[in-house]
């Protein structure tokens, strides 16, 4: 696995964007690993929209593995730790602060277009998805 990603990458896939779309095939070596609690951003999102089940199974089956969070729970203790009270610190959310140390406890960048957020979180490795 070479980079981790976030929700925002696979909405973007999800919804054909070219951005994604264009990542993805301009990088067809390069594995991409699916944090847990992006798996649920992703279900929520679609279960809100209401798009049917089977569909977003079928999509999820495209072989993202999913991380084990087992060694995930210390780093995220320690990246909320460093961060809390800190300016700023309220306006990552929790989802972000685990997805954030799933990056930095498997040691791989973070796919996401989300710089506001992750940018400020010490250790993080951010890989910027852009318009294409």
């Amino acid at each position: 696995m070479d980079l981790i990603a976030d929700t925002t990458f696979l909405v973007g896939l999800w919804r054909g964007q070219s951005w994604a779309r264009d990542y993805a095939a301009a990088n067809p070596g390069r594995s991409v690993g699916l944090p847990w609690v992006v798996l649920g951003e992703f279900w929520h999102g679609a279960l809100r929209v209401g798009h049917d089940p089977e569909r977003v199974r079928a999509f999820l089956s495209i072989g993202l593995p999913l991380l084990d969070p087992g060694p995930v729970i210390p780093v995220y203790a320690r990246v909320c730790a460093r961060l809390q009270g800190q300016p700023g610190w309220g306006e990552i959310g929790q989802n972000d602060l685990w997805i954030a140390a799933t990056s930095i406890a498997f040691d791989k960048p973070l796919l996401s277009r989300n710089r506001r957020h992750f940018g400020e979180i010490e250790g993080l490795r951010l890989e910027v998805l852009t318009e294409s």
